[in-house]
C-alpha cells in the first residue's frame, strides 16, 4: 500500500501572531508544518511553528492525569483516570469555597494562547474575583491606558489600507521581529519598514532593527517617560505639533505644555543617557515626518511606572495627530464576532475583588488579583488563599523573586497544573494535567490585532489521553458551575461565534474571521462611530492628554518621569555595591516565555543563556566571551554565558529570560540557575494604576565563575 498523504489548514498558537499553516499528515504522523501561502499572514512561519511537530511527538510529554504521592516535590507519581482528577479539582475548589469564600480559590494562566477566555469564564463562573495572571506586567497597561485616554485600543497600520503606510517607525523596547508578542504580524511590520523613510530604534541595546535604523536612542533602562517627556518639549516648544488636532481633538494640552516644561532636553538627556542632540532629532523626525507609528514592547510594562509610559507615549502620538489617520495607530473595527474577552464577560464579575487589587483599579477592571501581594501574604502566614489551578505557566519563572513565589506557592493547601509537559511548578502540584497541543485541537485563536481571529484546526488525535485546554475548562465548569458550559466543546465554539452568526463547522472550513481593506475605516473620531456628533469614546470626547479618568482615581492626570525602585539616582548607596543597571528582557526567536527548551530543534539553535556586555565592562571584570559568569542581585544571583556586545551601554547589562533546564533533574529542574527573575524584585512601591512591579531596571553586580 502507499502512503496516504492530506493537507491540513490550521493557525498556529505557538505565540500571538495567528500564522496560517499548512499541516502535512502521512500515515496518521504529521510529517511537515509550514506557513500557508494564501493565509493573511501570506506563508510567514517562525521557528517556534514549525518545530511544533516536534512537541507533538517529545516523548517528555505528559500523557495521561496523575497525582501526587509523597511529598511535595518527591517526584512520585500515580496515574489516575480524568474522572477522578477532574472530580478532586472541582471537589477541593467547591468546598474551599463553601469553607472560606471565593477569594480562596485562584484560577491562573500564561501568557496568550487563545484560551484566555476560558480561564476569565471559569474565573467568573465559580465566582472568584482571583484571576492570576502575567497581564499586568505585559500589555494590560497598554490596553488599561488607551482605554482611558482615546477610549479604545491603538495598533500600528502596516497594511496600506488608508492609502498610505508609516513614514516614521518607533520601536520602543519591542523586537517585534523575533518576539511578535503584540501580535501585529511581524509580516506587514517588516513589509511597511521597506516603504518606511524613517526607522527610530528605542532600547538600551542594539536589537536585530538597529542595523536598520536611522537613529539609535540607547536610553538607560527606567526613563521611558523622561525621554517622552523631552520629545513632547522640543515639539511643543518648536511648534512642530498637529496644531488642528491638538486644537479640536485633544483636551488638556495647556496643562500637558506645563509639564513638559519640567523635561528640558538637557535635564532628560541626564535622566535617560540619551545625548541631547539625538533627543532632538528624534522629536523632529517623528513631528515632521507623517504618519508615523509607535511600537511599545512590554520592557515600559513591567515598571513601576507602567501607566505613565504609556499614557506619555500616547501623548507623543496626540501630539503629532498620529492617531486614527491612515498609517498611523488606529483603533480597529474588530471581526464579526467581536472581541472574545466579551463572551467571557457574559457571566457577571464578582462582587469582591481580587487579592490584592483593591489598592489597583486596573486590575479591578480587568477582574485581576495582585500577584505579588498574595505570594507575600502567602509567606507572611496571612493569606486567604487556599488552592490554586493554573493551566499553561509555570510562575517559579514567570513572576518575580522567583526564590519567594515558590516558597509562598507552596504554602497552598492544594494546586492543580494543566500543561504540555512536567515544569517545575508542575513538579509541586497535587494533580498534573495532560494538556493537547494546538496541532491537536479544534478551537479559535483570538488575539490581537483585533480585526482577525484564526481557527485552530485539529491535525491528528491528542497523544495519550491529553485534552484541549477548552475541554479541561469546560468539563472542570460543567461540575461547578453547569449553567455556564456547554455539553461539548463544538457547542461552546458555537457559541462563542454566534455574533458573527455562524457555526464552529462554518469557521473551520473559513479559516478565520477578519475585517481588512476597505471595511476597516480611519478618522473615526470625525463620525457618529463612537459618539452622535462625533468624538472618541473619552470623558471629554477627545484625547485626553490631562485624564479625567486618572484625577477621578486620585492620580497625578498627567505623565512624570519616576525613578525605578532602584538605580543610580533613586539608591546611590546600592549602586556603589551593585554598580551595573540590570534588564531582564531579552528574548530570542525560538522561545516564547518559559516555553520549547524541550524541543530539539530549538535547543540545538540556542542551548544556554547569554548575558550582553560591552567590552569595556566585560575587561575591566575580566570576562572573556563565552565564559560563564555569575550575575547578582539583593535577591540572588544566576549564572548565564557572556556574550561580549558592543551595542550596549558600558553602565548597562542585557540578561536572557525564562530559563529553565528540562534535561536537569527535578523537581526544579535548573529553575533557579539561570532564571532572570531569581534577581528580580516584587517589593513595593508597585505602579499606582496596575501594580506593575520592575522587572527591566534594577541594579547588578557580575563577576566571573571561577573553575
Amino acid at each position: 500500500m502507499g502512503t496516504t498523504r492530506r493537507t491540513v489548514r490550521t493557525t498556529c498558537k505557538s505565540c500571538h501572531g495567528i500564522c496560517g499553516v499548512l499541516a502535512t499528515v502521512e500515515d496518521g504522523r504529521i510529517t511537515r508544518v509550514e506557513g500557508d501561502p494564501n493565509s493573511l499572514t501570506r506563508g510567514a512561519l517562525c521557528s517556534k511553528g514549525a518545530a511544533g511537530v516536534q512537541h507533538v511527538y517529545n516523548p517528555n510529554r505528559l500523557l495521561y492525569p496523575v497525582k501526587r504521592k509523597g511529598e511535595r516535590g518527591g517526584g512520585e507519581w500515580e496515574r489516575i483516570s480524568w474522572e477522578e482528577a477532574l472530580d478532586t479539582i472541582t471537589g477541593t475548589l467547591k468546598r474551599s469555597i463553601n469553607d472560606f469564600g471565593p477569594r480562596s480559590v485562584a484560577v491562573g494562566q500564561g501568557t496568550g494562547r487563545g484560551y484566555n477566555e476560558y480561564t476569565l469564564r471559569f474565573t467568573r463562573s465559580i465566582g472568584t474575583p482571583n484571576f492570576a495572571s502575567i497581564g499586568y506586567i505585559c500589555y494590560i497597561p497598554k490596553l488599561a491606558m488607551t482605554g482611558i485616554t482615546v477610549g479604545g485600543r491603538l495598533y500600528g497600520d502596516y497594511h496600506g489600507w488608508g492609502g498610505e503606510y508609516p513614514k516614521t517607525h518607533i520601536s520602543w523596547g519591542k523586537q517585534l521581529e523575533v518576539s511578535n508578542a503584540d501580535g501585529e504580524i511581524s509580516t506587514w511590520f517588516l513589509d511597511a519598514l521597506d516603504k518606511a523613510k524613517n526607522l527610530i530604534l528605542v532600547d538600551p541595546r542594539a536589537t536585530r532593527l538597529a542595523g536598520r535604523a536611522n537613529l539609535w536612542l540607547r536610553l538607560r533602562p527606567g526613563s521611558a517617560v523622561a525621554l517622552a517627556l523631552g520629545m513632547m518639549n522640543v515639539i511643543i516648544n518648536e511648534e512642530l505639533y498637529d496644531k488642528e488636532f491638538v486644537r479640536d481633538w485633544t483636551y488638556g494640552f495647556d496643562q500637558l505644555r506645563e509639564r513638559v516644561r519640567e523635561y528640558p532636553v538637557e535635564k532628560v538627556s541626564e535622566i535617560t543617557w540619551v545625548p541631547r542632540e539625538k533627543i532632538v532629532q528624534a522629536a523632529r523626525m517623528f513631528a515632521v515626518d507623517k504618519p508615523g507609528c509607535i511600537q511599545c514592547g512590554p520592557s515600559i510594562e513591567a515598571s513601576n511606572n507602567a501607566a505613565q509610559n504609556h499614557r506619555a507615549v500616547l501623548c507623543l502620538l496626540a501630539l503629532t495627530g498620529n492617531i486614527e489617520r491612515p498609517g498611523s495607530m488606529v483603533n480597529w473595527i474588530p471581526h464579526d464576532a467581536g472581541p472574545q474577552e466579551e463572551w467571557a464577560r457574559e457571566i457577571p464579575a464578582p462582587r469582591e475583588v481580587g487579592i490584592g487589587s483593591e489598592n489597583y483599579v486596573g486590575l479591578q477592571i480587568f477582574d485581576m488579583m495582585h500577584f505579588d501581594t498574595a505570594v507575600k501574604q502567602l509567606v507572611e502566614g496571612t493569606s486567604e488563599l487556599k488552592a490554586l489551578h493554573v493551566e499553561g505557566s509555570n510562575p517559579f519563572a514567570c513572576y518575580a523573586n522567583s526564590k519567594q513565589v515558590k516558597e509562598g506557592l507552596l504554602k497552598l493547601d492544594f494546586i492543580s497544573v494543566a500543561d504540555l509537559y512536567m515544569n517545575p511548578f508542575a513538579e509541586y502540584a497535587d494533580i498534573v494535567l495532560p494538556v493537547a497541543h494546538w496541532l491537536e485541537t479544534d478551537d479559535i485563536l483570538d488575539m490581537h490585532p483585533r480585526f482577525v481571529i484564526g481557527a485552530v484546526n485539529k491535525v491528528v488525535e491528542p497523544q495519550g489521553e491529553a485534552w484541549s485546554d477548552a475541554k479541561i475548562y469546560n468539563e472542570l465548569g460543567k461540575r461547578i458551575a453547569p449553567e455556564y458550559w456547554f455539553d461539548d466543546v463544538e457547542k461552546m465554539l458555537d457559541d462563542r461565534l454566534k455574533k458573527a452568526g455562524i457555526t464552529w463547522k462554518q469557521f473551520s472550513e473559513m479559516g478565520c474571521l477578519a475585517k481588512t481593506g476597505k471595511e476597516q475605516s480611519y478618522y473615526k473620531y470625525k463620525t457618529d462611530y463612537w459618539r452622535k456628533g462625533g468624538g472618541f469614546p473619552t470623558p471629554s470626547g477627545k484625547v485626553e492628554l490631562y485624564s479625567n479618568v486618572m484625577k477621578e482615581w486620585g492620580l497625578d492626570p498627567l505623565p512624570y518621569h519616576l525613578e525605578p525602585n532602584e538605580s543610580p539616582y533613586s539608591t546611590p548607596g546600592l549602586y556603589e555595591q551593585y554598580p551595573l543597571v540590570l534588564t531582564t528582557g531579552g528574548r530570542l526567536p525560538n522561545f516564547f516565555h518559559t516555553q520549547n527548551r524541550q524541543v530539539p530543534w530549538l535547543r540545538k539553535i540556542q542551548p544556554y543563556p547569554l548575558v550582553q556586555m560591552h567590552p569595556e565592562t566585560a575587561e575591566k571584570l575580566g570576562i572573556k566571551d563565552g565564559e560563564w559568569v555569575w550575575i547578582e542581585t539583593l535577591r540572588g544571583r544566576i549564572q548565564q554565558v557572556a556574550e561580549v556586545f558592543e551595542g550596549i551601554d558600558p553602565r548597562v547589562i542585557n540578561i536572557e529570560a525564562a530559563w529553565w533546564y528540562p534535561e536537569d533533574s527535578g523537581p526544579d529542574h535548573g529553575m533557579f540557575k539561570s532564571n532572570a527573575n531569581v534577581l528580580t524584585s516584587n517589593d513595593p512601591p508597585y505602579d499606582p494604576v496596575l501594580g506593575s512591579v520592575s522587572l527591566r531596571a534594577l541594579l547588578c553586580r557580575v563577576y566571573k565563575m571561577e573553575a
